[in-house]
C-alpha cells in the first residue's frame, strides 16, 4: 500500500520550531527509550516474565488470556494490571511522543498520531515520511549488497509465498529495494537523501552513525521499525512470549553481526532499509 501521507503537513513555523528545540526533542525521546529498556530489564529480574507484552500475539488479547498466561508460568494474576502493551512501531512512536512533548510540540504530534492512525493501521515508513517532512534524513542502509539475491531467496525460503506471484510482508526485497534507491532515488514510497553512507560496510557501521542522537529504522519496507539513540538500536517485538526476555531488545546497530540489531528471529532476517535522523551525521 502506497504512503497516504499529504505532502506538506506541516506549517513553517512548525518546521521552525522543531529545528530550534531538536537538542530537547532528542535528548527526551532518546531518554525514553533508555527507560523503557531498563524498566523492561527491572521488571523481568523481578517477576521472570515481560512487563511489556506483545500486542499482536492471540493470546495477549485480553486481561484474562493474559492471566492465563501468566498462569502458565506460574506468575501471579496481578501481574496482568501492571503489564503494558507493546509493538515495534508502538515503541517508536511513544520515543517520538515523548520528544515533541518536551519540546513543547503536542499538537504536531497529535497531527502525526492522527495521521498514522488512518485506517488504524501504523506505518514506520509514514511516520518516517512525516519526520523527513519536518527536516529530518532518510538514509538507505545495507551492509552488503552484493548479498541481496541471496538474502531475497533466503527470505522466500523461510517464508514461502501463499499463493504464486503473491507479496509477503515478511520478504526484504533487497534487490529491488536497492535498485529503485539506486536508479529512482526512492525506497518504495520513501525519498531517500542519503544512498551511499549506510551501505556496503558490511559488519562494521561508520563511526559518525554514533552522532545521531535518535533515529527511527524501517526494514522490510516497514514489516518492521526499530527506534534507537547513538548507534544503538533499543526495539520492542509483538509476537513474543510473555516469558521472553528479549520482547524489548538493546543491541548496536550492526545487522550482519552476531547479536547485532536490528534483531533477527527464525524466519525473519532484517538486512536492509531505511533509517531517519534528525540532521546528518
Amino acid at each position: 500500500m502506497a504512503s497516504s501521507v499529504p505532502s506538506n503537513m506541516f506549517t513553517s513555523t512548525e518546521k521552525s520550531k522543531h529545528r530550534n528545540s531538536l537538542a530537547t526533542f532528542t535528548d527526551a525521546a532518546a531518554d525514553y527509550l533508555d527507560w523503557v529498556y531498563a524498566d523492561h530489564i527491572a521488571f523481568f529480574k523481578k517477576w521472570g516474565v515481560s512487563k511489556y507484552y506483545g500486542n499482536r500475539k492471540p493470546e495477549h488479547q485480553t486481561k484474562e488470556l493474559r492471566i492465563a498466561q501468566l498462569k502458565k508460568y506460574g506468575k501471579p494474576a496481578f501481574l496482568a494490571d501492571l503489564q503494558v502493551a507493546t509493538a515495534c512501531i508502538t515503541l517508536a512512536m511513544q520515543a517520538m511522543e515523548r520528544g515533541f512533548n518536551a519540546a513543547g510540540m503536542p499538537n504536531t504530534w497529535r497531527k502525526i498520531n492522527d495521521q498514522l492512525r488512518i485506517g488504524q493501521k501504523f506505518y514506520g515508513t509514514d511516520l518516517q515520511i512525516m519526520l523527513q517532512q519536518l527536516g529530518w534524513k532518510i538514509y538507505y542502509w545495507n551492509p552488503d549488497p552484493s548479498k541481496n539475491a541471496d538474502w531475497d531467496a533466503q527470505d522466500k525460503q523461510l517464508n514461502p509465498p501463499k499463493s504464486p506471484g503473491k507479496w509477503r510482508p515478511e520478504w526484504g526485497g533487497h534487490a529491488l529495494r536497492y535498485a529503485s534507491v539506486i536508479n529512482k532515488g526512492a525506497y518504495y514510497d520513501s525519498k531517500v537523501d542519503n544512498a551511499t553512507k549506510l551501505v556496503g560496510f558490511k559488519k562494521t557501521p561508520p563511526p559518525s552513525f554514533k552522532n545521531a542522537p535518535v533515529f527511527v529504522g524501517i526494514a522490510h519496507a516497514g514489516y518492521h521499525v526499530f527506534p534507537g539513540r547513538g548507534g544503538d538500536v533499543i526495539e520492542a517485538h509483538s509476537m513474543r512470549n510473555m516469558n521472553s526476555i528479549e520482547n524489548i531488545e538493546f543491541s548496536k546497530f550492526n545487522p550482519l553481526a552476531s547479536g547485532g540489531g536490528p534483531r533477527w528471529t527464525a524466519s525473519l532476517k532484517y538486512r536492509s532499509g531505511l533509517i531517519c535522523v534528525p540532521s546528518d551525521f
